[in-house]
């Protein structure tokens, strides 16, 4: 009777469709473990059904003009599994990659590391802002150049110091600011997003091209659905934060649509007049006012055809006073009548105006797919007050135009494609205007050469009129022991392009001088790319309620660009005649290639839901170092602005961090708690600190949830000022160098109402 019940089990039943909920008819789903394979197609409702004995079996799909997917099932009795799939123009910056059903437990098996950080996983902890769900990840290195509050200037760099040479997107449409090569995410609302794709170092399923090696953030804007869906959501707390938004997502007959608002205000921690550099009597505060709107539609002319408009928009002004100015305490002013006084620029307020469009359409073409992308973005800020950093704070205007073309084929167990993009960008800093147009030609393409084996490989040439052409190659291989284990390589090449502003030689009246009398920010003609060559190799399994992914990497950098300072000649005294009209020589910094960089590390990430199902745990763990070689000369960091040693790890750059998160939905309530470790080194310039964020939650009913969610439970790292000279020293070339102490907000509390039809 037994083996009658075994041989009877087990039957496999699921649905296909679109991300937008459209059933995708035609889709060839294959069920293989060992040498058992059954196989199955979609019916015109998306509908399928495999009869197989109890194994665990990998289960994948795909149907023509959509990506493939790959899921790792247990049937030990009859299942039923539902199988979202992008479509070929997805916006996603890898695109061979493999698309998954399971969300938190799935396993990485493509060549290099990704990772998603879904709505859900924002609204778990109450996060409203796209940067503090990345603040988790073990690759993700944050700056703060004017300062560690909440409404500062926030940018993240993957797996080293420079957030240049990682890529910023949305929808694959590049956001990178040309003034200085990274983007501000501090204002970023969630409630205009679905997902942030996180990929790590170079891989060969690139399309946006090969000037990065750190790795790409693609944030992925909300889109349409299937069914109408609404939700609105007013919240209140600590420091005059007021925040409502509102989505409405759907499709009517052939028109899908998806619209997003969202409104942000706080009075701030800070708001405390104060007497400023011994004399001027000020107010230093952190207000803010943020604003944001999207809408992204779609015309679907068939299941392989669609064509979609998006439009992005952002808008924020920032009292930044509080985050700038503080308190002097280098160790040589103490016991002066300077020490514990207020010093900085005064009075700052800085704008931001981030506008994205983007069309984008899709269509058969021959055997293959071939997809469009046409898009145009306007990144600006304005400044008001004295700057405090001579990079990030600087009024400038950078315009990004872009038209890509790309046709794939896909076959039963191969894949490839060719395409391009060209694109010209202008960079306004008033006067004078720079600009240049770049090329891009790629071919990409991946096979089974045997079951268990999967390799993918990549071939791109970039044309800059700014300095010429680049050739880099890329391959990876993925190779799958077991059903539940994969293991990963990959090897390529990349570069970071000069940015406009590093080339361009100002005239010595448009630069800043220090208190030391150098002028800074100045460009230099002569600089070239950086390059770099990466390894990777990884493993991933996944257990029966759980996952495991281990990743190691290593990036040799050629000729990183840094900051040449003459610090001898400056603390020497003797560039303290210089000026404009009796300029003294060799009392000018600026950007130049030089020596070697290396970054180096793992990472680890585990996963695991316990039983009952409601509880889950996400654990994650980075080692990232990252030092200099074969300096020749006094250098500093771009982003950190502190002097580099060979061989000692780059400032701001913690070498350990991790997270923690566990969260509990029993019934109708929720709670999430995470906390986020940060190690010696790190971008505050503080010692080893945690910082706990919370959130409990009740669903009043099946449209209502009412959420507190806590930041900074314990009130680490707190404080309402920079303090100058008070941070961990850095061992500089001549002995220990003062850093800023910066410091974040104090423990706030927040109610969240939501409402979802």
């Amino acid at each position: 009777m037994l083996g009658a019940l075994i041989v009877a089990c087990c039957l496999l039943g699921g649905f296909v469709h679109s991300i937008a909920g459209e059933p995708l008819a035609g889709a060839r789903i294959s069920l293989h473990a060992g040498d058992v394979r059954k196989n199955a197609v979609s019916d015109a409702k998306g509908r399928f059904t495999i009869s197989a004995p109890p194994a665990q079996y990998q289960v994948d799909t795909s149907v023509s003009g959509y990506r493939s997917a790959s899921v790792l099932v247990a049937l030990d009795r009859d299942r039923s599994i539902d199988i979202a799939l992008e479509p070929v123009n997805a916006p996603t910056l890898r695109t061979i990659a493999v698309v998954t059903v399971d969300g938190r437990l799935t396993p990485i098996l493509g060549t290099i590391p990704s990772l998603t950080v879904t709505r859900s996983d924002y609204e778990r902890l109450g996060y409203d802002r796209i940067v503090q769900g990345l603040q988790g990840l073990p690759s993700a290195t944050f700056a703060h150049p004017d300062g560690g509050s909440s409404n500062a200037i926030a940018v993240v760099a993957l797996r080293g110091p420079d957030p240049s040479e990682s890529l910023i997107a949305l929808d694959r449409q590049l956001l990178n600011d040309g003034n200085t090569g990274d983007l501000d995410l501090s204002r970023l609302p969630v409630a205009a997003f679905s997902a942030v794709n996180v990929t790590e170092g170079l891989g060969p399923e690139d399309s946006n091209g090969s000037n990065t090696f750190g790795g790409a953030i693609n944030l992925v804007s909300l889109r349409p659905t299937r069914d109408p869906h609404a939700a609105f959501s007013l919240s209140g707390g600590s420091f005059g934060q007021s925040e409502g938004w509102i989505n409405a997502t759907g499709t009517q007959g052939r028109f899908g649509y998806a619209f997003a608002a969202d409104d942000q205000n706080q009075s701030g921690y800070v708001n405390q007049p104060v007497v400023l550099n011994g004399t001027t009597r000020t107010t230093l505060g952190s207000s803010l006012a943020s604003h944001a709107g999207l809408a992204n539609l779609t015309w679907s002319f068939s299941q392989r055809a669609d064509v979609t408009a998006r439009v992005f928009l952002l808008g924020d002004v920032r009292d930044q006073s509080a985050s700038v100015n503080g308190i002097d305490e280098i160790a040589s002013d103490k016991g002066t009548p300077l020490y514990g006084q207020f010093i900085g620029p005064g009075n700052q307020s800085l704008a931001q105006v981030i506008r994205a469009y983007q069309v984008t359409d899709r269509m058969p073409l021959g055997a293959g797919e071939l997809s469009t992308d046409v898009s145009e973005s306007d990144n600006s800020v304005t400044l008001v007050g004295n700057p405090s950093d001579p990079a990030y704070d600087l009024t400038h205007q950078d315009r990004r135009y872009n038209g890509a073309l790309n046709w794939e084929r896909d076959f039963a167990t191969s894949q490839f494609a060719v395409g391009g993009y060209t694109r010209y960008e202008t960079l306004n800093f008033g006067p004078p205007v720079l600009g240049q147009t770049i090329n891009v030609l790629y071919a990409r393409g991946g096979f089974q050469p045997a079951p268990k084996w999967r390799i993918d490989g990549g071939l791109f040439e970039s044309r800059y009129t700014s300095f010429g052409s680049n050739l880099d190659g890329r391959i990876g291989a993925v190779y799958t022991s077991a059903p539940n284990t994969t293991f990963r390589f990959s090897a390529g090449t990349g570069f970071r392009a000069p940015l406009l502003i590093e080339r361009y030689l100002f005239p010595l009246a448009q630069l800043a001088q220090d208190g030391l009398g150098v002028f800074v920010g100045q460009g230099n003609p002569n600089e070239k790319p950086e390059h770099a060559t990466e390894y990777e190799l990884g493993m991933s399994h996944e257990f029966t309620s759980s996952t495991l992914d281990v990743s190691l990497y290593r990036t040799n950098l050629r000729n990183p660009v840094e900051i040449y300072y003459p610090i001898q000649l400056a603390e020497s005294g003797g560039c303290l005649g210089n000026s404009v009209a009796n300029p003294v020589p060799g009392c000018v910094s600026f950007n130049s290639n030089v020596g070697n960089a290396v970054y180096e590390g793992a990472e680890i990430r585990y996963a695991k839901r316990f039983v009952p199902e409601h509880m889950f745990l996400t654990a994650m763990y980075g080692l990232n170092v990252a030092y200099p070689k074969n300096l020749n000369a006094f250098f500093s960091n771009p982003t950190s602005a502190a002097n580099l040693v060979d061989n000692q790890q780059f400032p701001g750059i913690p070498q350990q961090q991790g997270s923690l998160e566990f969260d509990y939905t029993p019934a109708t309530w929720h709670a999430a708690v995470q906390a986020i470790v940060r190690g010696k080194n790190n971008e505050l310039n503080l010692p080893p600190f945690t910082t706990v964020n919370a959130a409990i939650g009740k669903r009043l009913d099946q449209h209502a949830d009412l959420t507190m969610a806590i930041t900074n439970v314990f009130n680490a790292a707190v404080g309402p000022f920079t303090r100058f000279g008070a941070g961990v020293p850095y061992n500089g070339l001549t002995g220990p160098l003062p850093t800023d102490a910066l410091y974040v907000e104090p423990m706030g509390v927040r109610a969240i109402l939501t409402v979802r039809n």
